[in-house]
């Protein structure tokens, strides 16, 4: 097949590795093959020297399978980051995304396999990676076998791009979006070295002790819930509890309580008084208190896992990825001696998103007042002109489950329940939602019957979601995803933009950067990180569609605090001292 591609060098390309939970992996091997030139390159780690042995400019495009682990790779051997970039796992989830072969971060041999491309037995590839984690030293068959077995890799790699660049290069604009994802797995890679700060003694002290505070939590905690025994949580308690505070809660088609982390995150927004409930019991779920990947250096790391998601966001885990686990843990994350962090957000973003890409000028205009909640409840009349989220803040409140609840298809029913209203209420106020925001509503029906009968879903960028057949589509999510892929898309520009100009960003949280500067420099380290933000979602909304940013910075010796979970942290911290004295 011709390579008609722009390019001197097509370099497809493999690393082994060695990676320690928190640590820096440690390359074992490289093999190369430029496609265009013929060549091979086949390098033990104690060849591979500071300078890459090919050209990194734009005249040389890499190709790669979760390319982000193999510039992962460069940053330890001190390399530079590929001008250009493809990464096949991306592009495999692009082109299939929303069918079976979409799913759950499929593997090299499974991609391969789609295209009946012919690969080693998982057994084989399993066997040979339990030879390269076992850390050598290995003998000089089995060094040559390591190299045969990366070598391999990049022959079933280069088969995959051969398969799959019809659709890649099929013009160049869809040639040019996956340029641009290849890039964002370069700022994967920096993003996941930098990690996140960590208190080390304060986390240890809690592993130490976690048995006894948790008793002693759930006993702190219950006491204004009477829900546990022991450290069960009866469902009948907790029923009687809901009855006592007279707070709504779903049930299941059984009739028994809804008792998932989400019904409950829901209703803890409702009713802030359940959030340390919920806190408690997401902390409780596990056996031992959450094993945070954390380096030598002290500092978390982990897989991003990029693109994962149908929407094309990052989806870590949330067992070892710190803002996926419990609010109240969110307190060991601490900038060290002479450093700053910074937690910069895309203010209300989804609502930004929709009034942007659905054309509803009355929407951008109640964005544009820096308040669209406050703005709706204005428009429908229940706030005067001059109120503010101070005055009117029960008004306020009221109607934002609506402005929020409509992006995710939310029933009358579910939103009196949000909002803590009557049905006829929540019903009346859909309606105004409706009517006030006309373009907005024409435009979420067309994208729900367009997923529902096949069409494609795509972002301002080319990342696509489609039904493929056989696909159980739950017809409300599709009206939430253009905001959460056109969303995705925004943090993948930043993301690029800021950790090629040299800021280290040690996260990207959805609709957030935490970032982390000198206590001297974090000041203007959020002058850029807030431009660039905004830059990147006027790129993918258009000419002078702007989403504004917070910030909240945390300068040391303070240390980060999630405002849901700040009570909890205080209250185990308190805990923590007693069991010292």
């Amino acid at each position: 097949m011709n390579l008609d591609l722009p390019y001197r060098a097509i370099w497809v390309l493999d690393f082994e590795y060695i990676a320690h939970d928190g640590e820096y992996p440690e390359p074992v091997c490289m093999v190369a093959h430029d496609l265009v030139s013929g060549q091979w390159i086949r390098q033990w780690c104690n060849e591979l020297d500071e300078a890459p042995p090919f050209d990194l400019g734009p005249g040389s495009l890499f190709v790669a399978y979760a390319a982000m682990a193999e510039w992962s790779c460069f940053l330890p051997l001190g390399w530079g980051m590929p001008a250009r970039c493809i990464d096949l796992y991306a592009e495999f989830i692009c082109i299939h995304n929303g069918s079976a072969d979409g799913r759950l971060f499929p593997s090299l041999l499974a991609a391969a396999g789609h295209y009946g491309i012919s690969t080693i037995g998982a057994s084989q590839k399993e066997a040979m990676r339990d030879l390269i984690l076992g850390g050598g030293p290995w003998n000089s068959t089995q060094r040559a076998a390591i190299l045969d077995y990366c070598a391999g890799d990049v022959l079933i790699t280069t088969a995959l791009f051969r398969a799959v660049l019809p659709k890649i290069a099929e013009n160049t604009r869809r040639l040019g979006q996956a340029l641009l994802r290849g890039r964002y797995t370069c700022a994967v890679s920096r993003m996941e070295r930098n990690g996140i700060p960590a208190d080390v003694e304060t986390y240890q002290r809690l592993r130490r002790g976690w048995g006894e505070i948790k008793l002693k939590l759930i006993a702190d905690i219950d006491q204004d819930f009477g829900v546990f025994n022991g450290q069960k949580f009866v469902a009948t308690r907790f029923a009687d509890f809901l009855q006592r505070a007279q707070i709504p809660w779903p049930r299941l088609p059984s009739g028994q309580l809804a008792l998932d982390d989400d019904t409950f995150r829901e209703r803890a927004l409702a009713f802030p008084k359940i959030a340390p409930l919920r806190e408690l019991r997401r902390s409780l779920a596990k056996l031992h208190l959450v094993d945070f990947p954390i380096g030598s250096d002290g500092r978390l790391r982990t897989s991003l896992r990029p693109f994962a998601s149908r929407t094309g966001r990052n989806q870590p885990s949330n067992s070892k990825f710190i803002f996926g686990s419990a609010r109240w843990l969110r307190g060991l994350i601490k900038p060290s001696p002479g450093r700053a962090l910074a937690y910069v957000d895309w203010s209300s973003q989804e609502i930004a998103i929709a009034a942007a890409l659905s054309g509803d000028n009355a929407m951008w205009e109640a964005y544009a007042s820096g308040d669209p909640y406050l703005a709706f409840a204005k428009k429908v009349g229940l706030a005067p002109a001059n109120a503010t989220r101070h005055t009117h803040k029960a008004e306020r409140q009221r109607v934002k489950a609506v402005v929020l609840g409509v992006g995710y298809g939310m029933s009358a029913e579910s939103i009196a329940m949000q909002a803590g209203v009557h049905l006829e209420e929540a019903r009346n106020l859909l309606r105004q939602h409706q009517e006030t925001y006309q373009a907005f509503w024409a435009w979420g029906t067309t994208n729900q019957n367009a997923g529902l009968l096949g069409v494609p879903l795509q972002t301002s960028f080319g990342w696509t979601w489609r039904a493929g057949r056989g696909t159980i589509v739950n017809p409300r999510s599709l009206l939430n995803w253009p905001m959460q892929a056109n969303g995705a898309e925004m943090m993948r520009l930043a993301c690029c933009e800021l950790t090629e100009r040299g800021v280290q960003v040690c996260a990207p949280i959805h609709d957030a950067l935490l970032v982390e500067a000198d206590l001297t420099e974090i000041d203007e380290v959020v002058k850029l990180t807030r431009a660039a933000m905004e830059r990147a979602s006027e790129l993918v909304l258009g000419k002078g569609r702007v989403v504004r940013t917070d910030v909240d910075i945390v300068r040391f010796p303070d240390r980060y605090a999630d405002e849901s979970g700040i009570d909890l942290w205080n209250r185990v911290m308190r805990l923590l001292d007693e069991l010292a004295s």
